[in-house]
């Protein structure tokens, strides 16, 4: 069926009594809508014409019912008002849980009390790294982590850059933290964001200042270079020249006389012997004596045997062989 026509053949021989098909439609709005059907022509099994029918169907195509849209969350109801927040146009709520929330690396979730209402911060355990707590607007679509400043009770965002694989966290420095002698607060464009900054000028031109946290815990301040997107921990430096300069070369020394060393007095040496070293000395030789003793008389012992062994030999074949008188 593809021109709005449907043909039906039986092929069961001697034909069939009754044809039967099945149609779908799919339905592309709710309305009432009428269908027609028309037999044009049928035939019998030896092809002989059996008249026409027509049929009409009238349908009411309702629509589905819709899905019960669920009411908007008012985070003003579920979360606690937060006061002091930096740069806040309307009202945020600290939220009381971060079950659905992904924290940050190496943050854990833990219980703490704002103004007396019990909220969720994040902190990291045996660590001074900031404490975080989570804030959104009534409608949810501002909504992000902010650092907490508990001896101010002072909020602001939270921050973190990248450089050469470590993340640094970049806070707010207090009352205490001396600001470095020469640099005036601005704004520092960074991947399309902007970071509070100190900025100063020498000969080689614009230098910039973050204060924050490393990966170690040091805080302070740190230099950002554009030439590698890199933080560098500041320290007051000398002023960095326009052009290299090159060391002075230093006179060469003049040439001294050698003095000829004075001649070293002769040492005579000396042996001295204590009463401990004349007794190891003397039982030395009185120890090699005696074996030397000893090795004499085994030795005149054995001289002695083999003399006495020979008398005996003589002896046995003088009495085997004894002498013939002479003719």
């Amino acid at each position: 069926m593809s021109d709005g026509y449907l043909y039906m053949v039986s092929m069961q021989k001697g034909g069939s009594d009754t044809l039967s098909a099945r149609l779908r439609f799919k339905a592309i709005s709710a309305k009432e809508t009428k269908i027609e059907f028309l037999t044009e022509k049928a035939l019998d099994y030896n092809g002989k014409e059996q008249g026409s029918a027509k049929l009409s169907l009238s349908l009411n195509i309702l629509a589905l019912p819709q899905e019960p849209k669920t009411p908007p969350i008012d985070y003003s109801t579920r979360g606690v008002l937060a006061l002091n927040v930096k740069d806040a146009e309307e009202n945020m709520f600290i939220l009381r849980s971060l079950e659905n929330v992904t924290l940050p690396s190496r943050y854990s979730p833990k219980a703490f009390t704002y103004h007396g209402e019990a909220v969720a911060a994040a902190v990291v355990e045996e660590s001074d790294a900031p404490m975080l707590l989570y804030l959104t607007n009534a409608s949810g679509s501002l909504a992000g982590y902010y650092i907490y400043n508990d001896a101010n009770d002072y909020l602001y965002p939270y921050s973190t850059i990248s450089s050469a694989s470590k993340t640094y966290i970049l806070l707010e420095p207090d009352g205490n933290v001396e600001r470095p002698e020469g640099f005036v607060e601005t704004t520092l464009e960074i991947d399309g964001k902007a970071y509070p900054a100190l900025k100063a000028q020498d000969a080689q031109g614009d230098v910039y200042l973050l204060y924050g946290r490393n990966p170690k815990g040091e805080l302070g301040y740190y230099m950002y270079s554009f030439e590698d997107d890199s933080l560098i921990r500041y320290a007051v430096l000398p002023v960095r020249p326009v052009a290299p300069t090159f060391a002075q070369e230093e006179p060469e020394p003049a040439p001294v006389e050698e003095q000829p060393a004075p001649p070293e007095p002769e040492q005579i040496d000396t042996l001295v012997f204590n009463k401990t070293m004349f007794y190891i000395v003397s039982g030395s030789f009185a120890i090699l004596f005696c074996t030397v003793l000893g090795l004499l008389i085994v030795n005149l012992k054995r001289d002695a045997q083999r003399r006495q062994r020979a008398a005996l030999r003589r002896a046995e074949l003088e009495r085997a062989y004894p002498e013939q008188p002479s003719q």
